[in-house]
């Protein structure tokens, strides 16, 4: 849906999706490494962009852009499938050469949190995904399921790992992924051109 919010913290920002990135994510969601455990999309660019443009009218769906301050864009993140006061948080790809994992998740809980006012956001991992499962581990995000056969990539079936975060452990979420975000906004600020 057509949003307004944006945010900024550790040397980046999370901005509303435009039709502008179009291209940009669809290259993002095509590239081998980084697409690996995501589903698949179309290989006509006109369904990806048909599908953007779809998304400008789907109520309880934010979209971010996630950006350096100078503009580049990084990665993409979201909320989305919102049911009262609980939501879905994903569409997660992000550069691996650009170290903002911890920053881009502090600012999407504090969206989720401080600026929609959830209750809780969930996502699913593919269970063979293991450095992000164990960045959500880490993070101190609770499993609380597995979907067996969630996700079908290339004709083979994941079972997916469910995290949920919730509004009462987000003081203690947001000190575990400070120091980690922190520390990667002064290697962003020592190479910025990355």
């Amino acid at each position: 849906m057509k949003h307004n919010i944006t945010v900024e913290r550790f040397g980046i920002r999370l901005r509303p999706i435009t039709i502008d990135d179009a291209a940009f994510i669809f290259k993002l969601r095509r590239s081998p490494e980084l697409s690996k455990y995501i589903g698949e999309i179309d290989s006509r660019y006109s369904v990806h962009e048909s599908w953007l443009k779809q998304y400008f009218h789907k109520e309880g769906d934010y979209y971010f852009c996630i950006e350096l301050l100078s503009g580049v864009r990084i990665g993409t993140i979201a909320i989305y499938d919102i049911d009262g006061q609980a939501g879905n948080w994903g569409r997660w790809i992000i550069s691996d050469s650009i170290p903002a994992a911890p920053a881009s998740v502090w600012l999407i809980f504090h969206v989720a949190f401080d600026i929609l006012g959830l209750s809780s956001v969930f996502s699913n991992t593919v269970i063979d995904n293991a450095s992000v499962v164990s960045f959500h581990d880490n993070c101190g995000l609770p499993r609380t399921g597995i979907e067996h056969n969630g996700l079908t990539i290339r004709g083979v079936s994941y079972d997916m790992v469910i995290h949920t975060a919730k509004k009462e452990n987000w003081p203690m979420i947001q000190q575990r992924l400070e120091k980690p975000a922190i520390l990667a906004e002064r290697l962003l600020r020592e190479n910025p051109e990355e």
